[in-house]
């Protein structure tokens, strides 16, 4: 009886090795899958950075066909508030007020009385200290309806009409505008170009090899 048991000891032991095995064999098989896919990953990750890669001269070569995306305007500007002292919006009835209000110093500007003397005067933003002056800004910069009426201008011209954001109702002058350097944009429009040619390289993988991403 000692001897049965000792053999069937022996066996379940041979057993449990031979699951330890298959299990570490499947383990290793698993492991070995795993690391080919990062191989893989890693491999793409590299070809896709070189391939995006974007060199001074290119993006030196962007800024000069494309110099209108640089150009800066210089603005001042009159504010008449919709929001009341805690940050509320007015009535529509007093909104009514501020825009009868802005179209008076709005005709005022245009009959050559002295604008920075009218934003200090009646602009209820904090530029008006500085005679309305909101120095040089860029496209994206400002809420779209300022700046479409900003970028409008030539040099000194007030725009015709009252302007209004959520802010309130503005009167816009155009004081100055310039380009902005390319030293000054370059980190931003390489980093820029980059990523176009990076989602462009993954676009067209994707679409080789009729990747439906969920």
């Amino acid at each position: 009886q000692q001897l049965t048991t000792a053999k069937a000891s022996k066996e379940g032991m041979a057993t449990q090795l031979k699951n330890s095995k298959n299990e570490k064999n499947k383990y290793v098989s698993q492991l070995s899958e795993q690391e080919k896919e990062l191989e893989k990953e890693l491999i793409a990750v590299e070809y896709i950075g070189k391939a995006s890669e974007v060199t001074e001269e290119e993006a030196e070569k962007y800024y000069n066909n494309n110099k209108d995306e640089f150009l800066k305007v210089r603005a001042s500007h009159i504010l008449i508030s919709n929001t009341d002292d805690e940050g509320n919006t007015v009535s529509d009835e007093q909104k009514a007020k501020n825009k009868e209000e802005a179209e008076k110093i709005l005709k005022q500007a245009q009959q050559g009385v002295d604008f920075a003397q009218l934003a200090k005067e009646y602009s209820s933003d904090s530029s008006s200290e500085n005679g309305g002056d909101l120095d040089f800004f860029s496209k994206g910069q400002m809420v779209e309806p300022f700046e479409n009426a900003a970028f409008s201008l030539k040099n000194g011209e007030i725009y015709p009409e009252v302007v209004e954001t959520d802010y309130g109702y503005h009167i816009i002058k155009k004081t100055d505008e310039k380009y902005g350097e390319f030293s000054t944009v370059k980190e931003d429009l390489v980093y820029y170009l980059g990523y176009e040619k990076q989602s462009n390289i993954l676009d067209n993988l994707l679409e080789k090899y009729n990747v439906e991403v969920k």
